[in-house]
């Protein structure tokens, strides 16, 4: 299924969030849902045709790694993989490697 955001919107890929604690207990779909709506980094997968029009600056770009407020916009899934709808204002910074 193909999303093309609309507006300012944003369309985020979003960091997994492990299975595991960091001392090897297997965390419940619960905790995990949850730890995983707080996920605040991703890659930007699509834009919509307002994106970032009125503000100065750099612009992420498709591909790009960005940060972006906690529990901003809405937690999607499509094709059962987890994604996040944002406003284009709630994208903090580039990351560059």
């Amino acid at each position: 299924m193909k999303v093309t955001p609309v507006e300012f919107k944003v369309l985020i890929k979003p960091d997994k969030v492990e299975d595991q604690s960091a001392g090897g207990l297997f965390l419940p779909d619960t905790v995990r849902d949850r730890q995983q709506y707080a996920v605040d980094r991703g890659e930007v997968v699509a834009i919509g045709d307002g994106f970032f029009r009125d503000l100065p600056g750099p612009a992420p770009k498709v591909g790009d790694k960005v940060i972006f407020n906690k529990y901003s916009g809405s937690l999607i899934k499509i094709d059962r993989e987890d994604y996040r709808l944002i406003n284009d204002k709630d994208i903090g910074a580039i990351l560059e490697e």
